[in-house]
Order: structure tokens, then C-alpha cells, then sequence
């Protein structure tokens, strides 16, 4: 196979055609690292490649020239193709001249005239770049699946310390951090921990953090961050001249980069959310940016959570006196309703009429009036719920309903009210109860659950959205079900040439040219930072290729930038039945690969979808 003397092993070729030297150069040229070792795991021939990464290494045993080991190393596939003839490929990591390198190990037997084995060749290609592509992906996707499950812990939890427990463990679990903590800053200035998780735990034993940057202590990179309101990013925790004091126990615990993001509450600093890594270099700007949010929606459910404390003191005092009730509620952002039945007259406090618009005396104070304010889709509730309180089956009740103001808008209010008064029959008389605007808490659940699934750039769905429709879709009845997956060309050389705000307007020229090719019940989504995907419920290839051919032309229509065009290269397949959905994905955007290939090439392709 190789024009290599094995000790006198092999016999010559006679009829050989090529000579060594040209062998050489076909081999040097393929940009491979090529080694042979015989028998003893000695290296008998290495390539100009190989040469280049670890030297002049022919007479030395492979383990100890290559990985500076004593022994043949683990799942090495060279003794593998030694004891079994058969050809073994294995992934090794190896340090070079300080860089991580991954390389894609395949080793093949080389047999003399007899049949007998008498060396192997083993050929490197090294498959770096698209293990750490692979790898940053997946960070990126960890990260953003711990959002999505931190702005679910937010809205579920019932306290502060719940909901700090929550983030740092799903942190953890979904961002695979080796430590997340929160910490709040005390009345002398110190930052103590409220809530960790992670198997860096210990590192906290002994840490002290102050807010004070007089203090030795405060001068690191969380002091940093409370102080300055903004998140401090350290991506190699052994060299940042911030982290100096705290560089040994760091080492002693597996963490290599840290990132501090503030915490806010009524616009001040009270404390920060902390993340570690094993991994120098972690936090790029799209993980930083996720933290960025995690933290903003944990400072959101702070002042959620002051506004209930604050409701609930409210509520205590209300059950003192009948005086207090009155003063807190008209020094209060509540209103107040109570209703007579043997009158069937309701009062409204002048709180509540201003949260619907309405002056004191414009509306006569009757249960229709509240009724006619209720929204129609609403009111069904309403009564049954009230049924249920006069016939004494709640303590309380509470409940959420849309109310029209007197512009026509309607708002969200919260009503909270119980039976208080019964007559000698033990038949309620009167009901009270509090009534809250909740319309922009309804507003902000209603932007969290439209970012956990819509690509904020965009306003495309999501990967995370993009999943759990193909999961969904694959035990529905919608079949055949195409899928199309696309990719911007030309969006790293916009970037570089014209910076990331043009690549951002390229990618949003993108997302509109989806979302218009294709049609309504299509699930239209970003699934990476240059690439999309379609699902097309009930498709044929009839149905993708008209979507291509409005893709195409929207493209040839578009108005190009002053100095480039939107170009998109798109594949796709159909599925007939849950079973091809797999494949049929792999399909999709192995065609675009295809085609994008086909473009750079300067060749004319065919439409992808054939």
C-alpha cells in the first residue's frame, strides 16, 4: 500500500509503477497525517504533516511520541486492526504546542505476500473545527433551554427562595455550569450566597465577596458587577487580573471562567446571579447575552414578588378595622367593590372606577353595570364562580377577568372578594372584595411565552418551538409533511466586510422571505444564526416547489443592499409517514448543503428540491 521498508518485511514490487518519492508527494499533498507502524507499535514512516505536529518521529513507539505515554493507549485502533485484521477508527484529543486538537483516527493492516500482518497504517484527519462547532452549538442550545425553563421556574414559583433554587438548579441541569449561584448584598456591604447548585459547591466555603471596592474582597469581578450594573465577563479565570485571590481554589475546583450578571429591584442593585465554567472561553456573546436575560426576567420576578408582599400586607391590614380598610385602600393602587344583594347595589371605590376610566358618578353602581363591563368570553366564569361563593363552597374567591374602559380598550383585572356578611337565615348578604389592574403582568406572561418561542431577532419561531412541532407532527395526521431547510450564503463575509449590524439586516431579508414564500399553517422557523426550517403540514413536492419558486422570486424582487445581494440556498423532502421524518430532515439539509456547494462553485444547480 505503501512504499515503505519494513525491516525487510514486505518484498518489493517489481512491476511498481510509481516511485517513493512521487508516493510521498501524493501523500503529503492530501493535507492528511499519515503514519506506519509495525508490529511493535514503532514508528516506521510519518508524512510531511505529521512531521510538522510532532516532529521527526520514525524509531520512536507511536504512544510515546504522540500522546508521551509509557503504554499502547485505550481503544487505540492500530492494536485493534493488529489482533482482529479488520480496519478501526477512534477519536483522539491531543495537546499541540498549547492547542486542543481532536483528530479522527483510521487504522488499516498492511499484509506481506503471505497474507500475514505485518504493520499498519494509521491516518489522522484532524476534525477540530467542527468538534468545537459541534460543541459551541450545543452550549448554545443548553443555554437557551435553561432560559426557557428559568422564565417557567419564574412564573411557578411561590416565593423568592423558591424561585432563586429553581434558576441555580436549572442553571445546572440545562446550562451544564459546574456552579450557579445567587447572591444578595446584606446591610454591611457583603454578597452571601441565597441559592447554589453544582458540583463546585465547596468553592463557596470559604469565598467572601463585598459590594465595597475599598475592601479587598470587593475588587474582583462579582464586586465589579454589582457596582457598575452591568455583567462582568471572565473567560479565562487563571489570568484575569480580577481574580487573583481566588485563583487557587478555583483550580482546586475545576472552574476556569466565571460571568457575573447584576440583579435590580426598583431600579438599584440588590445582588447578582453567577455562573462557572470548567470550560476557558464559554461565555461568547450569544451565551452572554442569554445570561444577560436570565438575570432580567430574575428581576422581574423580584419586583413581582415585592409587589405580592407588598399586596399581602396590604390584605392583612385590611382585616383589622373597617377604618383601616379605608385608608389603605384609598392610599392604595387597588380598588374596592362591595355588593348589597338585598339592595342589588354594588359600590365602587373611586379607585376602581379610575382604573376603568370613569370619573365618580358616571356609572350607576348596580351588578349589571359590572356585568356590561365584563368581557362577553369572560363572564360565564364570573358566574359560576360567584354561584359557588354564595353557596358558601370557597373561603375566598379569586379570579381574572377582562373589563372595558370607558375608551373601549379593555384591561386586566384581578378580583379578590369573599362572602362577609349573612343574615339570620344564614343567607349571604354581602359580598367585598379588592379588584387590581393585572393587565401589564398579563402583558409581560404573554411576551415571556411569546420569547420561549420566537426568535427575537426575527419574530420566526424558534429552535426549541421548531422541535417540539417536529415532535408533535410525528404523531399527527397531517401526512405527508414536507421539510425544508435553508441557509443565508454570504452572512460570515457580510459580518466581517460590513459588521453584524448589516449581517442582522440580512438575516431579518432572510427571515422575510420565508415567511412570505411560505403559507400560513407553515411552521416557519431560525434554527441557527444563518440557517432556517419549514414544516409544511399536509405537502406534497407540489406544494414545496411552488414555496421555492416564491422564494426565488422574492429574492430576484428584493432591493439589494449597496454591496450585496440575498441570496439563500434551500433543500428539501417529504415524508409520507411518521417513519421517514428523520431521514427526510437529514435529507433537507443535505440538499441544501448540495446546492449552496453547487453555488460556490459557480455551476448552475438545479433546483434543490428535485
Amino acid at each position: 500500500m505503501f512504499p515503505v521498508k519494513l525491516s525487510g518485511a514486505l518484498p518489493q514490487d517489481q512491476n511498481a509503477s510509481l516511485e517513493p518519492a512521487l508516493y510521498e508527494a501524493i501523500i503529503s499533498a492530501i493535507g492528511t497525517g499519515v503514519t506506519v507502524q509495525d508490529r511493535g507499535f514503532r514508528v516506521i514512516y510519518q508524512n510531511n504533516v505529521l512531521r510538522e505536529l510532532f516532529g521527526d518521529c520514525v524509531g520512536s513507539y507511536c504512544y510515546q511520541a504522540y500522546k508521551d505515554c509509557s503504554s499502547v493507549c485505550a481503544d487505540c485502533p492500530v492494536a485493534k486492526c493488529f489482533a482482529d485484521g479488520a480496519i478501526h477508527t477512534s477519536e483522539r484529543r491531543l495537546s499541540i504546542k498549547g492547542q486542543l486538537c481532536i483528530f479522527e483516527n483510521t487504522a488499516s493492516p498492511i499484509r506481506d505476500a503471505n497474507g500475514n500482518i505485518v504493520a499498519a497504517v494509521e491516518v489522522l484527519h484532524d476534525v477540530t473545527r467542527n468538534k468545537k462547532t459541534e460543541e459551541r452549538l450545543t452550549c448554545f442550545m443548553d443555554m437557551y433551554a435553561a432560559l426557557n425553563q428559568t422564565n417557567k421556574a419564574i412564573m411557578e414559583s411561590a416565593s423568592r427562595e423558591e424561585m432563586f433554587n429553581r434558576v441555580c438548579n436549572t442553571a445546572v441541569e440545562f446550562g451544564k455550569f459546574t456552579l450557579a449561584v445567587i447572591g444578595l448584598t446584606d446591610s454591611d456591604g457583603v454578597i452571601r450566597s441565597v441559592a447554589h447548585c453544582g458540583v463546585a459547591s465547596r468553592y463557596l466555603d470559604t469565598l467572601v465577596i463585598h459590594a465595597d471596592a475599598r475592601k479587598e474582597e470587593g475588587r474582583g469581578p462579582t464586586g465589579k458587577a454589582i457596582r457598575e450594573g452591568v455583567p462582568y465577563v471572565c473567560n479565562d479565570f487563571h489570568s484575569d487580573p480580577l481574580t487573583t485571590q481566588w485563583r487557587i481554589a478555583a483550580q482546586d475546583h475545576g472552574i476556569h471562567a466565571s460571568a457575573a450578571f447584576p440583579l435590580k429591584l426598583q431600579g438599584a442593585v440588590i445582588g447578582v446571579l453567577k455562573v462557572y465554567s470548567d470550560y476557558a472561553g464559554y461565555f461568547d456573546e450569544q451565551i452572554v447575552d442569554l445570561l444577560t436575560e436570565m438575570a432580567a426576567n430574575i428581576s422581574f420576578g423580584l419586583e413581582n414578588f415585592l409587589r405580592e408582599e407588598q399586596r399581602r400586607q396590604s390584605e392583612e391590614a385590611l382585616r383589622v378595622s373597617e377604618k383601616q380598610l379605608k385608608m389603605v385602600l384609598e392610599g392604595s393602587n387597588d380598588g374596592f367593590c362591595d355588593w348589597h344583594i338585598p339592595t342589588s347595589t354594588v359600590r365602587m371605590s373611586v379607585r376602581y372606577l379610575e382604573m376603568l376610566g370613569y370619573a365618580q358618578g358616571e356609572l350607576e353602581q348596580t351588578p349589571e353595570t359590572v356585568k356590561n363591563l365584563v368581557h362577553p368570553e369572560d363572564w360565564w366564569r364570573v358566574e359560576e364562580l360567584l354561584d359557588e361563593e354564595l353557596a358558601s363552597r370557597h373561603p375566598y374567591f379569586e379570579i381574572e377577568t377582562r373589563m372595558q374602559t370607558k375608551s373601549g380598550e379593555w384591561k386586566w383585572v384581578l378580583h379578590r372578594g369573599k362572602v362577609v356578611e349573612w343574615n339570620e337565615n344564614n343567607m349571604p348578604e354581602r359580598v367585598a372584595g379588592t379588584c387590581t389592574d393585572i393587565t401589564q403582568k398579563k402583558m409581560y406572561e404573554e411576551q415571556l411565552k411569546y420569547a420561549s418561542t420566537h426568535d427575537q431577532l426575527t419574530g420566526l419561531y424558534n429552535r426549541a418551538f421548531f422541535d417540539a412541532e417536529f415532535a408533535r407532527i410525528k404523531v399527527g395526521r397531517s401526512f405527508p409533511v414536507s421539510l425544508v431547510i435553508a441557509d443565508i450564503d454570504g452572512l460570515k463575509l457580510v459580518n466581517d466586510s460590513f459588521g453584524h449590524a448589516e449581517g442582522d439586516r440580512l438575516i431579518q431579508m432572510a427571515a422575510q422571505a420565508m415567511k412570505e414564500s411560505f403559507r400560513a399553517e407553515d411552521v416557519v422557523a431560525r434554527i441557527g444564526g444563518d440557517e432556517f426550517a419549514v414544516i409544511l403540514p399536509n405537502a406534497d413536492a407540489e406544494v414545496v416547489r411552488e414555496a421555492f419558486k416564491r422564494v426565488h422570486s422574492y429574492q430576484a424582487d428584493s432591493d439589494p443592499a449597496e454591496n450585496y445581494v440575498l441570496s439563500i440556498s434551500i433543500g428539501a423532502a417529504t415524508a409520507d409517514n411518521p417513519e421517514q421524518l428523520n431521514e427526510a430532515l437529514k435529507q433537507a439539509d443535505s440538499r441544501m448543503y448540495y446546492y449552496k456547494f453547487r453555488k460556490k462553485s459557480g455551476q448552475t444547480a438545479r433546483n434543490s428540491e428535485s
